[in-house]
């Protein structure tokens, strides 16, 4: 093990507190298929070292993309014919046996591997973070609580003149938002569905009451829930979808990360079946790529009214996450 404090190794028999700092390690890579070292080596690589606030939805996907392709199919093979092989030189009806393993073996281990490619075990990497966050609260965690309290520090409500108010679906994609500063960088108030924070969230009403003619656009997953936002609002609201929206979504030939609804604890998948993931509903989180890039984006969708995020879906990839996991 690694300690990710002090950079010292030591064995896992030698406890589960550092010997030479007493930082206390929550994970074994055995059991979690992760280290402590490793998630704060990507929590570092999201947070673009400590610069940006992001979702969990954002670090458990960047856990995933750190697992994703790691199956071993040349490994496999490999496994597969050396045990026909070692049938073939060693047993009585030895090619019979080597013919069967290896007719069965290969096209069984390919499978897996492909399955393996597909998989998103988001609610496993979402359950680490819980446990990690338990143990050592991650200080540029967004999770949608920042502002819950009457006395919380508001995101200078309206002290400023937005040019647009900004819904979004969740409470933790305003926190992300706001301590990332887009809401003062883009001139945008940003509030979500749910009406949070109570503060803003007054405040707009108010301006929209004084202003009518501002813009509200709105940011949501690709989800039933998600397209409902523009209904939600009325057929008379002023602003733009920026999604991502059905329409978007349609024109997205490339694999999404699907991740099953919140209340549910099925697994998630990377899939091109986008209509067949949302009759069965499945979602892609708009924050499926990190707090950087989407900023970026977001400030760019702001001005020229859509949102290039599924364009940029394959920039940002299934994996490319290189973790040293110490």
């Amino acid at each position: 093990m690694r300690c990710p404090d002090c950079n010292h190794h030591q064995k896992y028999r030698e406890g589960t507190r550092c010997t030479k700092c007493g930082y206390q390690f929550v994970f074994r890579k055995k059991d979690d298929n992760i280290t402590d070292y490793g998630l704060r080596q990507i929590i570092k690589r999201l947070s673009d070292n400590g610069q940006y606030a992001f979702t969990a939805t954002q670090l458990a996907l960047d856990i995933c993309r750190s697992w994703h392709g790691k199956g071993g199919l040349i490994g496999g093979i490999i496994f597969t014919i050396t045990i026909s092989l070692i049938l073939f030189f060693f047993f009585e009806l030895h090619w019979i046996a080597s013919i069967i393993v290896l007719m069965i073996g290969i096209p069984l281990t390919i499978w897996i591997n492909q399955r393996q490619k597909t998989a998103l075990p988001f609610h496993k990497a979402s359950a680490l973070i819980r446990r990690y966050h338990q143990a050592h609260p991650i200080t540029a965690l967004a999770d949608g609580a920042a502002f819950q309290q009457q006395n919380a520090s508001e995101p200078e409500a309206l002290s400023y003149a937005p040019e647009r108010i900004l819904v979004v679906e969740r409470d933790d994609l305003v926190d992300m938002l706001v301590r990332n500063r887009f809401h003062l960088t883009s001139k945008t108030a940003v509030i979500s569905r749910n009406g949070y924070p109570a503060a803003m969230f007054a405040a707009c009403q108010k301006f929209m009451r004084d202003h009518p003619n501002t813009p509200v656009h709105l940011l949501h997953d690709a989800s039933l829930s998600g397209f409902g936002m523009a209904a939600q609002l009325g057929a008379d609201w002023r602003g733009v979808d920026l999604g991502i929206n059905r329409q978007t979504l349609d024109s997205c030939s490339g694999k999404l990360p699907w991740l099953p609804a919140a209340d549910q604890t099925k697994a998630g998948m990377w899939s091109i079946q986008h209509t067949q993931m949302l009759g069965r509903n499945y979602r892609v989180p708009v924050d499926f790529v990190g707090p950087k890039p989407l900023l970026g984006l977001l400030s760019a969708a702001v001005i020229a009214g859509a949102l290039a995020l599924i364009a940029a879906a394959d920039a940002w990839g299934e994996s490319g996450v290189e973790i040293d996991y110490g």
